[in-house]
């Protein structure tokens, strides 16, 4: 539990507590709640995982804004990125208007900070079904994140001497 603040007007604040699993603060710290990090480690598989959700934010914020395009090497990147994320957003949100079930968390629609945020947590979790669904989605977080995590899986466990 947390406590948010909203300045009204004429200096009114609003005191409400929220309750959250995690959150990213730019410039400052990030806050778990330890049961749901642990629960993440344990469901290895399933698509969640607040660790790198809110680690996702953080990167997020590196640009100085939480706006779901992180740092990019340059401007091609950037661009990719851009229309790649935003057309996968907009197919989420269309989706979910049209009352049709979705891939990936429907929490992904809310904006395209927490976009970012989720694919993340698919693409580290459940690669191969992102590859398949959305395969130019995959390819810029390969990209980002300097990773193939569907070719890992795919090879299974690494034996151990």
């Amino acid at each position: 539990m947390i406590t948010d603040y909203d300045y009204g007007a004429g200096g009114v604040v609003h005191e409400q507590d929220t309750q959250v699993l995690g959150q990213a603060h730019h410039g400052g710290p990030i806050i778990l709640s330890w049961f749901d990090v642990k629960r993440g480690g344990q469901r290895g598989a399933d698509g969640t995982n607040l660790v790198y959700h809110e680690f996702a934010h953080k990167l997020d914020f590196e640009d100085e804004v939480g706006d779901g395009t992180p740092r990019l090497r340059d401007r091609r990147a950037h661009a990719r990125w851009v229309a790649v994320m935003t057309e996968a957003y907009e197919d989420l949100r269309d989706r979910l208007a049209a009352g049709r079930r979705t891939w990936i968390d429907p929490y992904a629609a809310t904006n395209p900070a927490e976009f970012f945020a989720v694919a993340t947590e698919v693409f580290f979790e459940k690669p191969v079904t992102m590859r398949q669904r959305e395969p130019a989605l995959y390819d810029a977080l390969c990209a980002f994140y300097g990773q193939n995590p569907a070719r890992r899986v795919e090879r299974g466990p690494v034996a151990r001497r």
